[in-house]
């Protein structure tokens, strides 16, 4: 049996999660993801920030391509240059790194149209 889950890690699943990326026009791209995610980060304090940032580094170099472009955007967004440029130097090792770095582009977009800097 596991210990109890770490709550830090069970919300940035759930945001990641919820809403669901293209079920409705409200969040066609993972709009509400990558705000939701910037918001939860700046709510937190510096040590759990840090971890928050491991997480969606983590998940940048994800095979699933809705988390990676999503955790993308979102460090885009709170200004992580260096682990966005690593996602992209992930990305050109995978079969597809077109499709991985145009999904980049796309939620670097996004952040900056929906949460800014």
């Amino acid at each position: 049996m596991d210990g109890p889950a770490d709550p830090l890690e069970e919300e940035v699943l759930r945001l990641y999660r919820e809403p669901v990326i293209g079920a409705g026009y409200g969040n066609t791209y993972g709009e509400a993801n990558i705000q939701n995610l910037v918001k939860k980060y700046r709510a937190l304090g510096e040590a759990d920030m840090r971890r928050m940032t491991e997480m969606l580094t983590a998940f940048s170099r994800s095979g699933d391509l809705a988390s990676s472009y999503v955790s993308v955007g979102a460090l885009h967004a709170l200004g992580k240059r260096d682990a966005v440029e690593a996602a992209y130097e992930w990305a050109k090792s995978q079969d597809d790194p077109a499709m991985f770095a145009h999904h980049f582009d796309i939620g670097k977009s996004i952040a900056d149209h929906f949460v800014g800097r």
